[in-house]
């Protein structure tokens, strides 16, 4: 369905109807932002594993200094 049906069908509707609508529409807006985090949430055996990483490459001077880091970040995203 495109955008514009969807714009001709809330147009059809009664003012009334309106806040309910719109309600709705932030309900699905929330849905879909929760489903994109889902991927992000990883077991505890995962986060743990991946502390552990990151713990041993600090020990072993496999890491950057933080300003390096940041600037590298900043660099990218800038």
């Amino acid at each position: 369905m495109s955008y514009e049906a969807v714009l001709e069908k809330v147009k059809t509707l009664p003012e009334p109807c309106l806040e309910a609508a719109s309600n709705y529409l932030d309900f699905l807006l929330y849905q879909y932002g929760l489903s994109k985090m889902n991927p992000l949430v990883e077991s505890d055996e995962v986060f743990n594993a991946k502390m552990q990483k990151g713990y041993e490459d600090a020990m072993e001077g496999r890491c950057k200094p933080v300003d390096q880091a940041f600037a590298d970040i900043k660099k990218r995203f800038a």
